[in-house]
């Protein structure tokens, strides 16, 4: 049986990093894959204790020691997913993520004297998975968080119906609204809405004649994700109450949004102009219970005989993309 010193030249030509330590841990050989990846050079290792030529923590110094013993006594070792960092030789550093197996070196006599390393660069693969992973919990908590919406939306909506089929009609819109929401921030990457987007999505079903019976008037002011969904609501509710009772579902009415932002906060005028007198009601319905609850939004009404003129408060870092 040859020894690895007189087959060193079997690994210099292969792409996978090679490296061989002796008994006493120390650097004997590395092929240029290795080297490479490193960014090192034979002679700046050979014969160097492996700890001293790649200093680490103790924790992970300790990691690496146990599994090298364990190969320098017969078994075959393995690591999987261990970051590091590359010190490029100009002051800046790389991290890499490496997965490795140690196997035990013999000699002519089968005697074990030292180890070889053979290392995989998953720097992508790994930092794929951690997308994914993550990718996975931000799912969960979004769809744990669009059940308990749903939820609360069914039992306010339930409050106000005593007939089955209006509370299937209403609940069903609302849960359309929330659907288109989610379609825009999906499109959007996940990177908020716009105030007039938000104002355009649950107002366009409403064109007279393809004409539009409202005016939107403010700078572009982007929302974040949960920021922009209660203004979504809002706007939903506010606009099929207008449908019912307001300026929308009446010939000649006009509503017009205004927005502005000072510092953290942004405010939002909505004001309706009915042509003729209407009649406020004093019944508790969604739109009420919903505004309530609202994290993001603090809504004042001053209900007048031509309509409804409402200021929405939305202020705090997390309501801004």
């Amino acid at each position: 049986m040859k020894t690895l010193s007189q087959n060193t030249h079997l690994f210099d030509g292969w792409s996978l990093p090679i490296m061989v330590l002796d008994r006493e841990l120390c650097f004997t050989y590395a092929n240029e894959a290795y080297l490479d990846a490193v960014h090192k050079t034979l002679a700046d290792i050979r014969g160097l204790y492996v700890f001293d030529a790649f200093p680490d923590s103790q924790e992970r110094i300790d990691v690496f020691h146990s599994k090298f013993l364990e190969t320098l006594d017969g078994a075959v070792t393995k690591l999987d997913a261990q970051p590091f960092q590359v010190n490029l030789g100009d002051g800046t550093f790389e991290d890499r993520v490496w997965q490795t197996t140690q196997d035990p070196l013999r000699n002519a006599n089968g005697e074990i004297i030292g180890l070889i390393q053979r290392c995989e660069d998953i720097t992508q693969r790994h930092a794929l998975e951690t997308r994914m992973q993550a990718i996975g919990h931000e799912l969960s908590h979004r769809v744990k968080n669009i059940m308990a919406v749903v939820s609360s939306v069914a039992r306010i909506t339930g409050r106000n119906y005593s007939n089955v089929s209006e509370f299937v009609e209403n609940f069903t819109a609302r849960l359309n609204a929330m659907s288109r929401t989610n379609d825009l921030l999906s499109q959007g990457d996940w990177n908020g809405l716009d105030i007039k987007t938000i104002f355009e999505n649950e107002l366009s079903p409403y064109l007279v004649d393809d004409a539009p019976s409202y005016t939107l008037n403010g700078p572009l002011i982007r929302l974040s994700n949960d920021a922009s969904k209660d203004l979504s609501m809002v706007c939903h509710e506010l606009a099929t109450n207008a449908v019912k009772y307001g300026c929308l579902g009446k010939p000649g009415g006009t509503l017009t949004a205004t927005w502005s932002r000072k510092d953290e906060q942004v405010t939002i005028h909505w004001q309706e102009t009915c042509p003729d007198n209407i009649t406020v009601s004093d019944r508790i319905g969604f739109g009420t219970r919903l505004f309530d609850m609202l994290p993001y939004a603090t809504v004042e009404r001053d209900f007048t005989p031509t309509g409804l003129h409402l200021t929405i408060t939305m202020d705090g870092e997390k309501v801004f993309a």
